[in-house]
């Protein structure tokens, strides 16, 4: 199963982008109740199951696939260990502190850490007008990003809160530019694709279990899923943040340049202002309108460029 139409790779990762986004403010509901530790078991574990039975409908073999060298297996498993496994938890617990909104906007650092990488890993380049729209959304979410109001916590919280998101995002586009070699050599197969999604999914999964098994030793973590009302947002947020947004991410990686990729991918931070403001009640300024329109003109830059 290929995938082959015009700026597919810049559709992939837009679509990553709105799926994150729903997924963060769905995360931000149930975090309030279930430890972050919890939430990355259960979502990583969920968007596993569900990646498996897609392969399995399509008809993509599960075991001892001969498209996967020895190298490509060890930058997968570190790429699942850090971007998912760790990263997840430090985001989730940062989420917990600064809110969607605030998380928001320090999500921004994500393009730039993913074109440090690239450069340093992958020597990719941007073209003139793919920077040009990439400092137009940037610029619009730090447009938008001042006078902030209704801050949940103290600044000294709040800092701490930032700069763990800020490690966080790090590992995230760490662990996506890592495994970029491979996605390539596959470019268009959905197929595979997934099965590399999957397969990251499951060292991603271990690093939860094995700190969830050590934290049981002192604390209930299972409590907290039988509030019934955790449910809804707890298994929108999981299938959106591991399933549909990090397929999207993977494929949409494998058809375009990390950099541009990236970029595109970083409208999240407009999408997670409108769902925060949506279904959390989060403050969404006329600023903010004015800083959607610029992030949104920055992305057809990346487009075109």
């Amino acid at each position: 199963m290929n995938i082959s139409f015009p700026f597919a790779g810049e559709v992939f990762s837009l679509c990553s982008a709105v799926f994150w986004a729903f997924a963060v403010v769905m995360l931000k509901k149930t975090g309030e109740k279930i430890h972050p530790v919890s939430l990355n078991l259960f979502k990583n574990t969920l968007g596993a199951t569900l990646i498996c039975i897609t392969l399995i409908l399509i008809g993509q073999p599960l075991m001892k696939p001969d498209f996967v060298t020895r190298e490509d297996y060890i930058r997968l498993v570190v790429s699942g260990v850090i971007g998912i496994g760790l990263a997840d938890i430090i985001f989730l617990h940062s989420l917990n502190i600064i809110g969607a909104g605030i998380s928001a906007l320090v999500d921004t650092v994500y393009s730039p850490f993913v074109i440090i990488f690239a450069y340093l890993m992958l020597g990719e380049q941007l073209t003139p007008l793919q920077f040009l729209g990439g400092a137009l959304i940037i610029g619009a979410i730090i447009f938008a990003s001042q006078k902030l109001q209704h801050i949940p916590v103290d600044r000294s919280r709040l800092k701490y809160g930032i700069l763990l998101s800020i490690m966080a995002i790090g590992m995230m586009a760490f662990g996506i530019v890592l495994m970029k070699p491979v996605l390539s050599k596959f470019q268009g197969d959905v197929g595979k694709q997934l099965w590399f999604a999957g397969f990251r999914m499951i060292p991603a999964s271990i690093i939860p279990l094995l700190i969830f098994l050590y934290k049981s030793r002192t604390q209930n973590l299972i409590k907290p899923f039988l509030d019934n009302n955790v449910w809804g947002p707890l298994i929108s947020g999981s299938v959106f943040a591991t399933y549909l947004g990090i397929s999207f991410w993977i494929i949409g990686m494998s058809l375009t340049k990390a950099s541009s990729a990236s970029i595109l991918n970083q409208t999240a931070t407009i999408f997670i202002l409108i769902f925060a403001r949506i279904f959390l009640g989060e403050p969404f300024t006329r600023r903010r309108v004015l800083a959607i329109f610029i992030a949104m003109l920055g992305a057809l830059l990346v487009f075109i460029g």
